[in-house]
């Protein structure tokens, strides 16, 4: 082999352990990024269960009547509980008679 040859395989040895080298980097990058991504989606999935459980528990209260949407739902819910309380301090009168 000719010096041109040594120089050329030593070229090509060096740019082969370069390129080993930044695909290494990559490769340890990309595994950073599958954590990073599988963290996230934990998180997403969280946040969607807990979006869930409050729509639920928002949707019970409107079915229960306890929240109302504007100020004359929430005085016709006051006026039925305060009639339902009545009511039951009557019962109550009666059956201390």
């Amino acid at each position: 082999m000719t010096d041109e040859h040594i120089q050329l395989l030593q070229s090509l040895h060096l740019k082969i352990e370069q390129l080993k080298a930044l695909y290494e980097k990559e490769k340890a990058k990309n595994q950073v990024l599958v954590q990073e991504l599988e963290k996230e989606k934990k998180e997403l999935m969280y946040a969607h269960k807990k979006m869930l459980e409050l729509q639920t528990n928002y949707d019970n209260l409107l079915t229960a009547g306890l929240l109302s949407v504007n100020e004359d739902e929430r005085k016709k819910a006051k006026y039925r509980l305060s009639k339902m309380v009545r009511e039951i301090d009557k019962c109550l009168a009666l059956l201390n008679q």
